[in-house]
């Protein structure tokens, strides 16, 4: 009884707020100023008993059916040519009938009250939904939207490129290597030799046939058989005996072959004594090739660091072969036509027999053995008529000036210039110096 009690209560009092407010002349407001007995403030005359009458004989004479329809919301309603307002009158009514056939224990005031707060809800609903945003507003969002996203794409794009700037790019990682230089030459020999000359005219016969022989002093080399006899033909000293000439004996001079800077001689060709024929009228046999002594080669050299410090020590190393032994042969004299090129002449290490069946020779002339690292030919660049690269030392790419010289297969030997340890840049045509990102 008591919760009953209050909540009575409750509805006079929402009834008394509803009384406050001036409500239409309606039948509903006509009973409920019937219930309670007494005139309400602010409220129209109540109508007649005659009107009164008849809107409840309307009232019962509805339909059941029309009077139990169902709820349709204001949302649930088909799209019409009606304006929004009459729809939420039709509305109202439609509540308003509802409310008043279906069995409840609220008064009437009660109901009402409700009934009115919730149609001016639905009305202030109604009319929040049909408040359009402006065609400035809406463009103004869609600019402000579209900056934002280009703003971030900008941002975007500031990060990639500092990012792919900041990019570690190819390394490598030098490796030891010593190199040795190899400078293949061709040079023209000077030697002293002798002509042996037979004593008498007739058929000669070679001791050791046509091929040089070593021989010693007062060696027969050769017999030359004239009206029966054979006279010996010897030789005066100890060296190589050759049974050939070229006719170049007495013109092959260190004079005419030093002098000038175009090209050397060719060596002219050997013509050997026929063994068992007469000789000719100058009686020769033979040239000898007086031992000891150092044949002299006169040739052109490229110069390169080493070189020209060996020219200017006196002493260069020469091979005979690549990767044979060496020898080291003592510079006689040097001319430099420019800063790469110079004439040079050096007295021959060794002198082997088959030196001497030719005027020219040719051999390596080496350098000192160095000892540096080896990069790839794309890791080097020139930079201000220096070579360089491109060294990664901590998070910074730095230029460093280098020394050294291609030795092929791709690759380029630096004599000096780098420290070991330190990778460099793969491509260096296209880096810079900068920092980068190790991880």
């Amino acid at each position: 009884m008591a919760r009953h009690d209050a909540q009575e209560n409750m509805r006079k009092q929402a009834a008394e707020r509803v009384r406050r407010v001036v409500l239409p002349d309606t039948p509903l407001s006509s009973r409920a100023k019937s219930e309670n007995g007494a005139p309400r403030q602010n409220m129209p005359p109540r109508p007649s008993n005659a009107e009164a009458e008849r809107r409840e004989r309307r009232a019962r004479e509805l339909p059941t059916q029309e009077r139990s329809r169902p709820f349709v919301s204001r949302e649930q309603l088909p799209e019409t040519g009606l304006r929004g307002e009459d729809a939420s009158v039709r509305e109202e009514r439609h509540d308003q009938d509802r409310t008043e056939n279906a069995p409840s224990g609220k008064s009437r005031a009660g109901r009402a009250a409700e009934r009115f707060t919730e149609a001016l809800s639905r009305r202030r609903a109604g009319a929040k939904a049909k408040k359009s945003v402006p065609f400035k507003i809406r463009l103004i969002r869609f600019v402000f939207a579209l900056g934002i996203l280009a703003l971030a794409f900008g941002f975007y794009r500031l990060w990639a490129r500092q990012a792919k700037r900041e990019a570690l790019p190819p390394m490598f990682m030098p490796q030891p290597y010593y190199y040795e230089e190899e400078q293949p030459v061709h040079a023209v020999l000077v030697w002293r030799e002798k002509v042996i000359v037979s004593p008498v005219a007739g058929t000669v016969q070679l001791a050791a046939g046509q091929k040089t022989a070593a021989v010693a002093t007062n060696d027969v080399v050769a017999t030359v058989l004239a009206r029966g006899r054979g006279t010996p033909v010897r030789v005066p000293s100890r060296g190589y005996f050759l049974p050939a000439f070229d006719g170049a004996e007495n013109s092959w001079e260190y004079s005419s072959l030093w002098l000038g800077s175009g090209i050397l001689p060719t060596s002219p060709q050997l013509h050997w004594v026929t063994d068992l024929a007469p000789l000719d009228a100058s009686r020769a046999v033979g040239r000898l090739i007086e031992l000891p002594q150092d044949p002299r080669a006169i040739f052109y050299l490229n110069l390169t660091d080493t070189l020209k410090s060996a020219l200017e020590r006196g002493t260069l190393t020469i091979r005979r072969e690549s990767r044979g032994p060496k020898w080291s042969a003592r510079v006689r004299v040097f001319v430099k036509y420019s800063e790469q090129r110079a004439k040079v002449c050096i007295e021959m290490p060794y002198f082997p027999i088959d030196m001497v069946s030719s005027r020219e020779v040719d051999f390596l002339v080496c350098s000192d053995e160095d000892s540096g690292l080896l990069v790839p030919d794309s890791a080097v660049t020139i930079k201000k008529g220096a070579y360089g690269v491109f060294e990664l030392v901590g998070d910074r790419l730095i230029f460093r000036r280098v020394t050294g010289k291609p030795v092929g297969d791709g690759m380029f030997f630096v004599s000096s210039g780098l420290s070991p340890g330190n990778p460099v840049i793969v491509n260096a045509e296209s880096a810079e110096e900068k920092r980068v990102r190790l991880w």
